[in-house]
C-alpha cells in the first residue's frame, strides 16, 4: 500500500492574509450601506487588520457585493470606506459571518482606535 505523507508532497501552504488580524477594541462596530448611502446593517468586529475585516452579522450579503463600511470605535471615532464582501458564513443562531476586504489599506494611525 502507497502512502504519501503532507511533507512528500510538492504543496506549499501560503498564508493567504496580506495583514496581521488584531482583536478590536470592545464593541467596535462596522455600518454597512448599499453605494447610495442607505444603510443596510450594522455588525460587531471579530476582528480587523489594515486590509478588510471579519464581523457579525444579521443579514445576508452575497460575496462579490460592495458596500459602503463606517468602523464606528467605542469612543465613536469613524473611519469610512468601501468593503468588498469577501466571504460569508451562516450561524446555527441565524447569524452571519462576513470577512470583507477594504477597498485600500488602512494606515496604522486610522487602525489604532479601533484595536484593542
Amino acid at each position: 500500500m502507497f502512502v504519501q505523507t503532507l511533507e512528500s508532497l510538492p504543496i506549499t501552504f501560503d498564508e493567504r492574509r496580506r495583514a496581521a488580524r488584531r482583536r478590536p477594541a470592545h464593541n467596535t462596530v462596522c455600518r454597512l450601506t448599499d453605494l447610495d448611502g442607505a444603510e443596510v446593517g450594522r455588525g460587531l468586529v471579530w476582528n480587523v487588520s489594515t486590509t478588510g475585516i471579519s464581523m457579525l452579522l444579521n443579514v445576508r450579503l452575497e460575496p462579490g457585493t460592495l458596500v459602503g463600511a463606517e468602523l464606528t470605535s467605542p469612543a465613536g471615532e469613524t473611519v469610512p470606506l468601501r468593503l468588498n464582501v469577501v466571504h460569508l458564513s451562516r450561524l446555527r443562531t441565524g447569524d452571519y459571518v462576513l470577512g470583507g476586504q477594504f477597498s485600500r489599506p488602512l494606515v496604522e494611525a486610522e487602525l489604532q482606535p479601533f484595536v484593542a
